[in-house]
């Protein structure tokens, strides 16, 4: 009896041993997709800033491309330019991160605050393929953006 509490006990430390890595190493993928996030949201609001509609376009993912034309597109932005202005400042939110069979995606959110005295929540979506990560999905809440 003595002997199987004894083997139990091992298990049961080499369980919490394995929750315990499993976490931690979690957190630190949480913690560099976050970090990855920011520097993509820099990288395409330095786009936005310098009207490089095409290059956001060109530089998504291809479910980015099949979801909205490169008119649409350029449309979105040249909107949100003219309207609210170029992005300044980015105060991360949420970010999620999902490894599927198809990518691993990062979904993260930014407050951001626009040239125009604008405001807006916007959500990307990022998918990394070959090493990199694309833009996969956008989206932007602002009430400037309403017809008015």
């Amino acid at each position: 009896m003595k002997n199987e509490w004894k083997h139990c006990s091992i298990f049961a430390n080499a369980i919490v041993l394995v929750l315990l890595t499993l976490s931690l190493s979690s957190c630190k993928g949480i913690l560099e997709a976050t970090k990855q996030s920011y520097q993509l949201e820099t990288a395409m609001h330095e786009q936005m800033a310098h009207g490089d509609f095409t290059g956001i376009y060109n530089g998504a993912d291809i479910r980015y491309q099949n979801a909205i034309s490169r008119d649409k597109s350029d449309m979105l932005f040249a909107a949100i330019a003219t309207k609210l202005g170029s992005p300044l400042d980015c105060k991360q939110g949420s970010t999620f991160v999902q490894a599927a069979t198809w990518g691993t995606t990062i979904k993260s959110v930014c407050n951001t605050t626009f040239s125009k005295n604008a405001t807006a929540v916007e959500t990307f979506m990022w998918i990394k393929s070959g090493g990199q990560y694309y833009l996969a999905g956008y989206h932007i809440n602002s009430d400037a953006l309403i017809e008015r």
